[in-house]
C-alpha cells in the first residue's frame, strides 16, 4: 500500500468517529510526570526497526507485578513500522518501507539496546512483511494491528484488529473485525507459528452508538499474574466509538478465553452474555489504554484525553469495572511543538516494567504531513514517561 494511505488509516483510527469532539471545560493541568528518557533511548533507532506505534507489552512468564520483569522476557507489539535505514541527520534514507505490524523480545527489566531484538518477516526478495497477517481474509486489502495479549498455559494470546481498505475518498479504512492470536509463548521469534480465530468481540455502528471493539485493554486479576485481590478473571477491555470514546468491560476465565460464548459483559450493575448489553463506564478515552492495580488496592486507567491531544491523563476506580473517578492530567507531551501537523495519541501504561513507586507509560507520535516521517525519523517513535504513585 501508500504510505501516505497508511497515514490516513492511521490518523483516522485514533480520531473519534460519529461526530466532532464536544467542548470541555478543561480541569488544571500539571505534569506529575516526568521523561523516562532510558526508555525513550531504546526506541530511538537508526538501522532496520526505525519507529512505530502501537507498542504494547506482555510478560512471557505471565507476571504482571511491577518489578518482576527482571525475571522473564518482554513480548513488545507493534503496528504500523519503519524498516530502513536513517542518517546522522534524522532522516529517513530511501528504499524505507512501511508495513502494518512488527514485534520485539527484551530480557531482563532493563533498556538495554543490546539485550532487545526486533522481528518481521521478508518476501522471497528479502523486503519486509508484517509478522502477522490474515490468512482468512476477505479481501487481500485486510490486514492487522496488534492489541492487548496475555500468557495463559504457556501461550501468548494477543487480539488484534482486523482493518481493511475502503475505497473512501476521504478515510480509506474500515475495522473489519477482531480476531485472536495464539502462539506458544516461549517460541523464538514470537508468532513464527500461529493460528487465529474469528471472535465476536465487534460490532459494526448502529445508529447513534459507534462500532465496539474489544481487546485495547487487558487486566488478568489473577494468582499468577500476581494480583493483589485476584477473582481469577481476565478483564478484557474495549471502546464504543460515540462521538467520545467511551470505556466497555468484559471478563472471562483465562482456560476459557478461546470460548467466546464464555465472555461476560459488564451492564453497569450485573453480568450480561450479550455484547449488545455492554454499558460504557468511562467516556473521553483512546484507542488504545490500560487498566492496571496499584499498591494501595485501587485501579488506574491510563489513557490519551479525548483520543487525540497531547494530554495524558488517568482516572481511578476501587474495582476493574469501576465506577471511574474524573479524569486528572498528569503530562503534556512536548513533542507537538515539533510542527503544527505532530500529534500525539494511545497512552498506556507497562506494569510489570514498572516499580512499586512509580508506572512507565508511553504514548505514542505521529504527524499529519507524512513527508515529515522522511525529513524527521525522530517523530514516530514511543515516548515514555514515569508517573509517581505516592
Amino acid at each position: 500500500m501508500k504510505p501516505v494511505v497508511a497515514l490516513i488509516i492511521l490518523s483516522s483510527l485514533v480520531k473519534p468517529l460519529g461526530g466532532e469532539v464536544p467542548q470541555y471545560l478543561e480541569l488544571p493541568t500539571q505534569n506529575l510526570a516526568y521523561p523516562a528518557l532510558e526508555w525513550d533511548a531504546l526506541f530511538d533507532r537508526t538501522s532496520g526497526w526505525t519507529g512505530a506505534d502501537g507498542i504494547y507489552s506482555i510478560p512471557l512468564s505471565g507476571d504482571e507485578r511491577p518489578g518482576s520483569a527482571g525475571a522473564t522476557s518482554t513480548f513488545f507489539t507493534f503496528s504500523d513500522t519503519f524498516i530502513g535505514e536513517v542518517d546522522r541527520n534524522d532522516q529517513r534514507l530511501p528504499g524505507s518501507t512501511l508495513i502494518h505490524n512488527t514485534n520485539a523480545l527484551l530480557t531482563g527489566a532493563e533498556p538495554d539496546p543490546a539485550h532487545i531484538q526486533f522481528f518481521w518477516r521478508t518476501t522471497r526478495k528479502g523486503g519486509p512483511q508484517p509478522v502477522v497477517m490474515p490468512t482468512n481474509a476477505r479481501n487481500t486489502n485486510e490486514w492487522f494491528w496488534p492489541q492487548d495479549g496475555v500468557v495463559v498455559g504457556g501461550n501468548l494470546y494477543l487480539y488484534s484488529l482486523r482493518l481493511m481498505m475502503t475505497g473512501d475518498p476521504i478515510f480509506n479504512f474500515a475495522v473489519n473485525g477482531v480476531s485472536l492470536l495464539v502462539s506458544p509463548a516461549d517460541e523464538v521469534p514470537a508468532f513464527n507459528r500461529y493460528r487465529q480465530s474469528e471472535t465476536p468481540l465487534y460490532l459494526p455502528k448502529d445508529g447513534s452508538h459507534g462500532e465496539i471493539t474489544y481487546g485495547m485493554a487487558i487486566f488478568p486479576n489473577t494468582e499468577t499474574a500476581g494480583a493483589l485481590n485476584p477473582d481469577g478473571y481476565l478483564y478484557i477491555y474495549g471502546v464504543r466509538n460515540d462521538a467520545v470514546k467511551k470505556l466497555l468491560v468484559a471478563r472471562v476465565l483465562p482456560q476459557q478465553i478461546a470460548q467466546f460464548s464464555r465472555y461476560e459483559f459488564w451492564t453497569g450493575t450485573a453480568w450480561s452474555k450479550s455484547i449488545s448489553a455492554a454499558v460504557p463506564v468511562a467516556d473521553r478515552i483512546s484507542s488504545e489504554f490500560s487498566v492496571s492495580p496499584l499498591p494501595d488496592g485501587r485501579y488506574i486507567l491510563v489513557f490519551q484525553l479525548d483520543t487525540l491531544s497531547n494530554k495524558v491523563a488517568v482516572r481511578y476506580a476501587d474495582s476493574p469495572v469501576g465506577p471511574w473517578s474524573d479524569y486528572s492530567v498528569v503530562y503534556t507531551a512536548p513533542e507537538t511543538d515539533i510542527s503544527p501537523n505532530v500529534f500525539t495519541y494511545n497512552a498506556k501504561a507497562h506494569p510489570h516494567l514498572s516499580n512499586p513507586d512509580r508506572l512507565l507509560i508511553s504514548y505514542n507520535v505521529n504527524t499529519f504531513d507524512f513527508v515529515e516521517n522522511f525529513t524527521n525519523a525522530d517523530i514516530y517513535r514511543p515516548r515514555f514517561i514515569w508517573l509517581p504513585l505516592d
